[in-house]
């Protein structure tokens, strides 16, 4: 309020001087040496007084910065992981089937080649070729080579279905030998038998997880061997789990 006043008393000065011609006895008369005198002193106090808006603005709250969610909060894309389902030709409830096959590999009688089985997609692509065998590394069809008295002999010398499955929100895949539970906290994908190649023979083999609903492919059925599936039996005296009972597995995801 103050300084509105001096500010209107100020303009009235300079309105009077201006329009009024002034001689110097009226300067120096106590009425206008008082005014000038306060038009000094609030010339002063404007230079130093701080802008009011500038003092406003720096003294408000920090603006906090804007919290990042975790990534157990936030709308973040979910994993994913692959598994192939050996035994069948579709995926669980839950996962996405991918692409139905048929099980391949090295024949069991052959020294060289691959030990691991291919879920092979039913319609191979091609690029440069050329007909009729050569010396490579050869493919064949994968049968249930299983003893007349497994739980499973119905499927005796036919061909393998296999799936490869795409299951979403996980990141993590095992599979677990001798068991047909998943720890606690994992999810089961599938479980059965597991089985590899026979005791006996040349060519080397993987271990795999054959679902315990296993299929079989339409029109397969002759002894025509290829790559064979064996149930697996822990020999005792040899400091691990034994029984002489079909092992299980179980295929975990997380």
């Amino acid at each position: 309020m103050k300084i509105t006043v001096l500010f209107l008393t100020s303009f009235a000065v300079i309105y009077l001087i201006d329009a009024v011609e002034v001689t110097d006895e009226d300067i120096n008369s106590p009425l206008v040496s008082f005014l000038l005198a306060k038009l000094q002193q609030l010339e002063s106090k404007i230079m130093v007084r701080p802008n009011i808006r500038t003092t406003r603005q720096t003294t408000q709250k920090p603006t906090k910065p804007p919290v990042v969610a975790d990534n157990k909060q936030c709308n973040c894309q979910p994993g994913v992981v692959t598994y192939v389902r050996w035994g069948n030709s579709t995926c669980p409830y839950g996962a996405d089937t991918v692409y139905s096959g048929v099980v391949a590999g090295s024949d069991y009688q052959h020294e060289g080649g691959a030990a691991d089985p291919l879920c092979l997609p039913p319609n191979p692509q091609y690029l440069k070729y050329q007909l009729g065998y050569q010396g490579h590394s050869r493919l064949y069809g994968a049968e249930y080579q299983i003893d007349r008295g497994s739980p499973i002999n119905h499927a005796i010398d036919r061909n393998i279905p296999c799936a490869l499955c795409q299951a979403y929100g996980r990141t993590n895949n095992i599979m677990i030998p001798s068991r047909y539970e998943c720890p606690p906290g994992w999810n089961t994908e599938y479980y059965g038998y597991l089985m590899a190649g026979g005791w006996g023979h040349k060519a080397a083999t993987q271990y795999t997880c054959i679902d315990k609903d296993l299929e079989m492919i339409p029109g397969s059925g002759s002894d025509i061997n290829g790559k064979l599936f064996y149930n697996i039996e822990a020999y005792c005296g040899h400091f691990i789990p034994c029984s002489d009972k079909e092992l299980t597995c179980v295929v975990c995801t997380k």
